[in-house]
This record gives C-alpha cells, sequence and structure tokens, in this order.
C-alpha cells in the first residue's frame, strides 16, 4: 500500500518546507473569502502578526524602514512584498528544522499530503474563479479609455501596451477568462484535478510570462499559482510520463475516502459544498457589483468624449495655439463621472475634480493637487462644439472645442472580417 511506502529524507524534508511555505504564504485562505471574518481574523493576523513581522525583517535582514500595513498601490511586487516572501521561506527552513527533529522517525506523510493538495488545488480555483468572472465579464481589461485612444503609441508603457491589446478585444478577453473559469471547475473533482493542474498550468504560463515581459507588477503571485498548478498535476507525474512518453500501460487510479469513519467523509461532502457553494457566490456576486458600478455597460457620463480646443482667450486675449507652449490645454476629455482630463500641447495629461449640474449648465473643476486651484465654468454643447465661459483664480476665460468623431479610431471600430484580400495592418 501507498500509506506504507516509506519516503527518503529528501522527500520528507522537502515535503515540510513546502507545506509550512505554503501555509505562510497562502493563509488565512479560506477565510479570507468569507467577508464576514475579514474584519475579524484576517484583520487581526494583518495586523497583529505580519503587521509587526514583516516590519521587522526588513529592519533586521536589509535595513528597510517598511510600514505595518501592505501599501494599496495596485501592485504585488513591492518592497513590502518581497520581505512577506523572504520571511516566509525564513520561517519555513526554521519550521523545517524544528519538525525534522521532532518527527524524525515518520516514514511518510501520505495521507497528510492528499489534504494538502485539496486545500492547494481550492486556493488555486478560487484564484481561477476571481479572475476568469473578472475577464468574463470584462472589468479587468476594459476598453481602451479615451484617454489611452489619444497617447502617443510610443509613450505607453509595456504595462500599457499589454492592457490596450487585451481590451481591444472583448471576445479574447472573454476566451481567456473561460480557460481560467474551466481550469478552476476541473480542480473541484478528484476526478479530473490532474487535468485542472494541466490546464491551470498552461493558463498561468501565459499569465505569468506576460507579466515578466510587459512589467506587469503581479509576477510574484502569477508565479506561485504556476508553480501549484504544476504541484497540483505532478502528483500524477509517473502516469503522465508513461502516457506521453512510454508504450507502457498504466493502472487506474483509485480514489479511497478520506476518512475511515462514514460520517467524516459525509461531513468533508457537506463542508465542500458549502465553501465551493461560498467561493462560486463570493467571485461571481463581486464581479456582477462591479459591473454594476464600473463595467462597459454602465451609462456614460454627460458630454462624453474627446474635445480638440479650437479657441482659447484669457481675459479677452486669444492665446496662439503653439506647440510649443506646454502650459496651453490641447484637448478636453470628458469619460468618468466625477472628473475630466486635461491634455496639454506636449500631450501631458492631467485630472481635474468635477461637480457637474447639468440643469444650471455648470461645471466647478478643482486640481486634485491643490484645492484652492479652481475653474468655474458656464459651458453649452451645440453641434458638436463645447462653449466653457468662466474664471480660474482671477482671470476669465473662453474655451471652444470641437468633439473628435469617436468612429474615427481604428481600434475600437475595425470589425471582424472571414475575408481579407490584404492584411490590415495599419
Amino acid at each position: 500500500m501507498l500509506a506504507k511506502t516509506s519516503w527518503n529524507i529528501f522527500q520528507k524534508i522537502g515535503f515540510r518546507f513546502f507545506f509550512i511555505y505554503v501555509l505562510l504564504y497562502v493563509f488565512p485562505f479560506p477565510l479570507d473569502a468569507f467577508k464576514y471574518l475579514q474584519e475579524s481574523v484576517v484583520s487581526f493576523l494583518s495586523d497583529n502578526v505580519w503587521g509587526n513581522l514583516i516590519p521587522f525583517m526588513g529592519d533586521v535582514f536589509f535595513d528597510l524602514e517598511l510600514p505595518s500595513e501592505r501599501p494599496i498601490t495596485g501592485s504585488g511586487d513591492t518592497t513590502y512584498d518581497y520581505v512577506h516572501l523572504f520571511s516566509c521561506v525564513f520561517i519555513a527552513v526554521l519550521g523545517t528544522i524544528i519538525w525534522s527533529i521532532i518527527d524524525r522517525n515518520r516514514k511518510n506523510y501520505t495521507e497528510l499530503l492528499r489534504l494538502f493538495v485539496v486545500y492547494v488545488a481550492y486556493y488555486v480555483l478560487f484564484s481561477m474563479f476571481v479572475y476568469g468572472f473578472y475577464k468574463i465579464i470584462p472589468l479587468q481589461f476594459p476598453s481602451p479609455s479615451l484617454g489611452r485612444l489619444i497617447q502617443p503609441y510610443g509613450s505607453s508603457s509595456p504595462m500599457g501596451i499589454a492592457w490596450t491589446f487585451m481590451g481591444a478585444s472583448k471576445a479574447y478577453t472573454i476566451f481567456s477568462g473561460f480557460a481560467e473559469l474551466i481550469a478552476g471547475v476541473l480542480l473541484l473533482f478528484r476526478r479530473t484535478r490532474t487535468l485542472g493542474g494541466l490546464v491551470a498550468f498552461g493558463v498561468m504560463l501565459n499569465v505569468f510570462m506576460m507579466n515578466m515581459c510587459y512589467d506587469i507588477p503581479i509576477k510574484t503571485y502569477s508565479f506561485h499559482l504556476l508553480f501549484f498548478a504544476a504541484f497540483i498535476f505532478m502528483q500524477d507525474r509517473k502516469r503522465l510520463f508513461a502516457v506521453f512518453f512510454t508504450k507502457a500501460t498504466t493502472t487506474a487510479r483509485s480514489f479511497p475516502k478520506y476518512f475511515k469513519e462514514p460520517k467524516l467523509n459525509i461531513a468533508a461532502v457537506v463542508l465542500k459544498v458549502v465553501i465551493l457553494g461560498h467561493f462560486l457566490h463570493t467571485t461571481l456576486g463581486d464581479s456582477l457589483e462591479a459591473n454594476a458600478m464600473y463595467g462597459p455597460n454602465t451609462p456614460k457620463p454627460p458630454m462624453y468624449g474627446i474635445y480638440d480646443i479650437q479657441l482659447f482667450e484669457k481675459n479677452k486675449d486669444t492665446i496662439p495655439m503653439l506647440i510649443t507652449d506646454d502650459t496651453l490645454w490641447r484637448r478636453i476629455v470628458f469619460q468618468r463621472e466625477n472628473f475630466f482630463s486635461v491634455y496639454y500641447m506636449n500631450d501631458r495629461g492631467t485630472w481635474l475634480a468635477m461637480k457637474l449640474d447639468t440643469v444650471a449648465k455648470t461645471i466647478e473643476a478643482t486640481n486634485r493637487r491643490d484645492s484652492t486651484d479652481v475653474y468655474n465654468f458656464k459651458y453649452t454643447l451645440k453641434d458638436s462644439i463645447l462653449t466653457l465661459n468662466g474664471t480660474h483664480l482671477n482671470d476669465t476665460l473662453l474655451i471652444k472645442a470641437k468633439q473628435y468623431d469617436l468612429k474615427k479610431f481604428k481600434l475600437i471600430n475595425r470589425d471582424f472580417r472571414w475575408i481579407n484580400e490584404f492584411p490590415y495592418n495599419r
């Protein structure tokens, strides 16, 4: 029997290290998937354990002064994150040494490995559900914004190019989301878990390479998902090798119960249904909620569009529209409800917080970095001409801008064609 097989010293030490490391990296999953536990259990662990340990490790080993809370920057590859990984490795090494001394006579960890594979599989499938639904409902990669459409191509960052590439094709984004969702579904069941690991590995390999090659700061997280997927399907490595590379026959895999007591197995099934049902409810529910807030079908704000400035008067003096004047407005972009963007002659852009009154036809715009820097306008929009008449500090302003025809953008208006006599490479 497999349970009586003795592992060699390297297998036992390797398992102990990997087991501790994964728990440190993944925990408090799955508790953090339950919103009502986030304020109690999850916050306690973050604030009182990692919140103290990571700054300590950063100070002792790297002479770094780190905050007690993980910075919310949108990046998963911050200095804080790398010190966290180092801390996981450091503790795992110490834990492995202690565990190896205390439990040195154990022959194997076969039963613990079976449960551990389930835990890792659930973590991967939850991530596949989250990112899958956020692609099927195009939220992670929305259509290119108006600001992106007028940005000089060479000024785009590699990450910006990747986001535009994905967002430009809703169909491809949805396809990639279904690939992740299918991987997650296959990981639900023991009989399809190896296939699920293979599919998840293929999906995450592409994601990881995009993150690496386009400087997308989710490198460490995507690598862990890639590695965990490999760990899952490698449990069947001998059978996979025999099928693909040899002519040897393989025996059918058995799927014994996890526990000897029938009641415990029934309880495990009930717990599985509850957890997976909650995973589905949480991931799909959050996606639908986000879609209602800022999804592709949410109503566009008034005056939505790009406006090229044709006249700029300051204190009744007409300002020449010189391309060399970096202080002069060139375009105005309305895309969001509570702010608009201004682009200068050098294509530098800035956001202005906006209070729009569509009844009184007024706009109050405030510089986000300086609350005293305020514009007050009366506006009219007629025959695609936007007129802004108002004040800025002690100056009077008159601005006239023509609305750009968005149908001219090939990136968002080029239709799919089955037949192409010539490549449409523009």
